[in-house]
């Protein structure tokens, strides 16, 4: 399916309408098991923003990522830091980069409103797709299959996950143990192509979140901003950047 027929856009939770919230909960089913109406909702209402992928021509949202802005400290460093929450898309739609897109350029906007503090995305990755997002955006990100994570991250990591996770975080694997599934990809999902067993980042992650099958999620951290991001994602970083500058 081509690109173009998808149109990004970031909105407030709190202004989707009912179809809205029931066509975004059609894709989640479509991708994911063990999932439920009620505790989607109630995940969405603690998110600040919506990025919506509409279908062009219809109008329909075909794919969507929640998310969800925090505050905390690090090493005596006040810093933001991006929670992506339920993220998914049409496998019709899969290829496009209005997601990629959409989500910079956001990342741009938030960047320029408090450059006095650094911003991080807050990612967990239940499969290996998402976390490829990583290595394909990012020059730094952690954790990672060629270097140990640095004790800033290492602890930025720890507080994320508890901060967030309480009860389910385990800070020596990094990685959200639910006891019982919040939500695993479906089968079909979740079976790792043979040639894709080779690939560093992929084999990594397997191993990082052996229980990704069952909904366990890998914590991932990376600094958002212009000297770490690069290709597709540094381009519109810098143009959501420009554009808050102009409206400020």
């Amino acid at each position: 399916m081509e690109d173009r027929r998808l149109i990004g856009s970031v909105v407030p939770v709190a202004v989707l309408a009912e179809r809205d919230i029931g066509e975004m909960f059609a894709v989640h089913t479509r991708l994911y098991e063990r999932v439920s109406e009620p505790e989607f909702s109630r995940d969405l209402a603690e998110k600040d923003w919506v990025l919506l992928l509409r279908d062009g021509p219809s109008g329909e949202i075909r794919g969507f990522t929640t998310v969800l802005l925090l505050q905390t400290e690090v090493h005596g460093e006040r810093l933001r830091a991006v929670f992506s929450g339920d993220t998914g898309i049409d496998p019709a739609f899969w290829g496009g980069q209005a997601l990629a897109r959409t989500w910079a350029r956001f990342m741009g906007e938030l960047l320029s409103q408090h450059a006095d503090r650094r911003l991080f995305w807050f990612l967990i990755s239940k499969g290996y797709r998402t976390y490829l997002y990583l290595p394909l955006f990012f020059r730094r990100f952690y954790p990672r299959v060629d270097t140990v994570t640095p004790r800033f991250e290492r602890d930025l990591i720890r507080t994320l996950g508890t901060l967030k996770y309480p009860r389910d975080f385990n800070p020596e694997s990094g990685v959200v143990e639910f006891a019982a599934s919040h939500g695993h990809l479906a089968p079909a999902l979740a079976d790792t192509p043979e040639h894709r067993l080779g690939h560093p980042h992929v084999r990594f992650f397997l191993e990082k979140n052996p229980g990704y099958a069952r909904g366990h999620e890998l914590v991932c951290v990376a600094e958002i901003s212009p000297e770490n991001m690069k290709g597709l994602g540094l381009r519109m970083l810098l143009e959501g950047s420009r554009a808050m500058a102009v409206a400020l």
